[in-house]
């Protein structure tokens, strides 16, 4: 079943500009049910979203794959697996090794790479094209290296400036991010050996970006959050209009309290390519995306206070073979989104999704909104 291609919006007169950019994931093990969460929401965001307003998906390759922890664990594999040939590993495998790295890592394990694609990380982002294609979501820009569009002196400079970093390098100190004005503490932003973490290659991707759009659309799990409420509030004193969507994690069986983060295991048997192995062939392409995102979205909402349960999943699959098999008539789509966006320039997910459900009890869904935005 081929990925839809991205329309203009259906009222281009009333569209306005919009960044999207949802966190990516570090390249160094299967994507978890967390995983398929937050890219199921991400999709239904940007595909819904863009019916509306002209939207533009950032992936950052830097965010993404040249951070410490992933550059880390590829100096780990080359120290201790010199020469291994991974291309016909499976994403379980690679991800077994990453959770052995994450017991044992040290502090000087990013200072031998160059930064270029490990051939581990290679092998997983060729099994994630499969994955991302099964659940029809576009790949984006989740293969292409990019470099972001400031470097890292540019983006303290500019941050010093607006009276939010305090920067102690010359004296052989570290960079912190600087929101005490607005009550958030002090973020460390460059160590004081001059390694940047994840939030510097953030605002390195978003800073010079956001005067090119009306608003920006941040998207990120509720652990980042408070990372990412100081990205927001940097961006708003830039002037920008930021909406920012926090999602909890998918809950498992026996998980209680904190959620654990998915470079601790865990995930065996939970993973996106367990979830196609089970019902992908037995219910075909199109019930199975629908399936999903009735599931991860209509279903288990923005938090993480239900946890994940299989029967459940089927029956959204069930109910997704019905809301194909009794499509109502085209609605007025537009509209429809509208409503689901207020009051923010993005669509939320869990809104359009139980509206969705709501519309095919009493008429039959939008068959329009189904192919567009759904499929």
């Amino acid at each position: 079943m081929p990925l839809r291609q991205p329309k203009p919006p259906l009222a281009a007169g009333h569209a306005r500009r919009v960044l999207f950019a949802p966190v990516p994931v570090a390249p160094t093990k299967p994507l978890t049910l967390s995983h398929v969460k937050g890219l199921l929401w991400s999709d239904l965001v940007h595909r819904a979203t863009g019916l509306l307003h002209h939207v533009d998906l950032l992936h950052s390759w830097t965010v993404g794959v040249r951070n410490a922890q992933t550059l880390g664990f590829w100096n780990h594999l080359d120290r201790t697996r010199p020469g291994a040939d991974y291309s016909t590993c499976d994403e379980e495998e690679i991800g077994a090794l990453y959770v052995e790295y994450q017991r044992t890592r040290t502090a000087g394990d990013v200072s031998a790479s160059d930064g270029a694609l490990h051939p581990a990380g290679a092998r997983i982002l060729e099994l994630w094209a499969t994955r991302l294609r099964d659940m029809g979501i576009a790949e984006g820009g989740l293969r292409t290296p990019t470099e972001p569009p400031i470097g890292l002196d540019g983006l303290v400079a500019m941050l010093v400036d607006l009276r939010l970093a305090v920067d102690h390098r010359r004296w052989g100190g570290p960079v912190h991010l600087d929101a005490t004005r607005a009550g958030m503490p002090l973020r460390p932003l460059v160590a004081a050996d001059g390694t940047a973490n994840y939030l510097a290659s953030v605002l390195r991707e978003l800073v010079p970006r956001v005067r090119a759009y009306d608003d920006v659309v941040l998207a990120c799990d509720r652990d980042s959050l408070p990372d990412y409420i100081l990205v927001r509030h940097v961006l708003r004193r830039l002037g920008a209009r930021v909406g920012l969507i926090g999602l909890g994690r998918v809950r498992t069986a026996g998980t209680r309290g904190r959620i654990p983060s998915s470079r601790h295991g865990g995930w065996q048997g939970l993973t996106a390519a367990d979830l196609a192995e089970r019902h992908l062939d037995r219910v075909g392409p199109a019930v199975y995306r629908l399936g999903l995102r009735l599931y991860f979205t209509g279903t288990l909402g923005h938090g993480d206070g239900r946890p994940h349960r299989p029967d459940l999943l089927d029956r959204c699959m069930g109910r997704a073979a019905r809301v194909l098999k009794e499509q109502g008539p085209r609605a007025d789509t537009a509209e429809a989104l509208r409503a689901h966006a207020r009051p923010h320039a993005y669509v939320d997910p869990y809104r359009l999704t139980t509206a969705l459900l709501a519309q095919h009890r009493k008429a039959g869904a939008d068959s329009n909104l189904l192919d567009e935005v759904y499929l």
